[in-house]
């Protein structure tokens, strides 16, 4: 008798540190599941231009490059008037409305009202970076872990009937704020906040110094 006790416990015991393994290996199944559900389906990782050297990203880490592109991008879209600034501006401001916020949306608007007051809106105008003027790291100051400060040297030539009326060079300092508000609409995650400045009138590349450094 004792033979056979001595076999039953020893199948009982077998049997409870299974039931105990597959307990345990349930937890660590419904664990996984719940970490799977709650990742996000989308994150984003900034890469620089030159990764000769490699390059540590954090997730979320907005390298000054990306966020400068961004902001010249957007700026260009948004002075683009191959048509007329009446037909232009107004559709351009509402077609990038996802990549502004609402202070500066307004603000554009309120410019446009002025301009067509003044009777600015019937010249085409086409804006661009100045070709010695590319990136350099002094343009864009970091203002926070949310925020930016993108100095951008541009052309802008603006025309009427074919004849330039406008032919300048303009630095734009806007800021840019970090702005997951819609990742259909927005996937970059960022949006022009407004000018950090008043835009300067350069007269050229002689006008030009490194007082952005101090930025």
């Amino acid at each position: 008798m004792s033979r056979v006790k001595r076999a039953l416990d020893g199948r009982d015991a077998h049997i409870f540190t299974l039931r105990m393994i597959i307990l345990v290996l349930a937890g660590v199944v419904a664990y996984a599941m719940h970490g799977w559900n709650s990742a996000p389906e989308r994150i984003k990782v900034d890469i620089p231009p030159d990764l000769r050297t490699g390059s540590s990203r954090g997730i979320e880490e907005r390298h000054p490059y990306n966020v400068y592109a961004f902001s010249l991008y957007m700026w260009q879209q948004i002075n683009s008037w191959p048509v007329s600034g009446r037909d232009n501006y107004k559709a351009n401001i509402e077609r990038f409305s996802c990549y502004l916020t609402p202070s500066f949306k307004e603000q554009l608007l309120r410019d446009y009202d002025a301009k067509s007051r003044r009777s600015e809106l019937t010249r085409t105008r086409h804006l661009q970076e100045m070709l010695d003027r590319p990136y350099k790291d002094n343009r864009v100051w970091i203002e926070s872990g949310d925020s930016w400060v993108t100095y951008m040297d541009t052309a802008v030539k603006e025309t009427y009937q074919g004849q330039i009326v406008k032919d300048i060079y303009v630095r734009y300092p806007i800021r840019v704020t970090r702005w997951d508000t819609d990742g259909e609409c927005n996937p970059w995650g960022l949006a022009l906040d407004g000018f950090y400045d008043d835009p300067k009138r350069l007269e050229g590349s002689d006008a030009y110094n490194d007082s952005l450094a101090a930025k």
